[in-house]
């Protein structure tokens, strides 16, 4: 026979509201050191205010010329781009160029041309 367990009189008021789906650093705390909680809080308020960079118009033109050339040529590429608040790197050979929506994919990578960072030819 099971015994049924209901949540709700086991549990407080306070804990009661909490959320149970909640997997980040709140059930460790009690286990870190305060300088490994203060450096944690660090890292999430520089992951908060990561800008784009913004690019001015000679390094569009040298990013646009080596993307023609590894078309043409069928070239390998490493792809420096910014996406979800972070810069991210691809390697890999330009599969095709969208130029209606705006976009380039490379290794089944959708990568808009406004967040494109820097481009490097292997």
């Amino acid at each position: 026979m099971y015994v049924k367990i209901y949540l709700k009189p086991l549990l407080n008021e306070r804990s009661a509201e909490m959320n149970f789906k909640d997997k980040g650093n709140k059930k460790w705390t009690s286990l870190m050191l305060t300088a490994h909680r203060e450096k944690l809080r660090e890292l999430k308020k520089r992951e908060k205010n990561r800008k784009k960079t913004v690019l001015d118009d000679q390094e569009k033109a040298a990013i646009n010329s080596k993307l023609q050339q590894a078309l043409q040529n069928n070239l390998e590429v490493k792809i420096k781009y910014y996406e979800d608040k972070r810069y991210k790197t691809v390697i890999g050979v330009i599969e095709t160029v969208d130029i209606n929506r705006k976009e380039l994919i490379i290794d089944e990578r959708k990568i808009k041309f406004t967040n494109l960072l820097d481009v490097k030819l292997k």
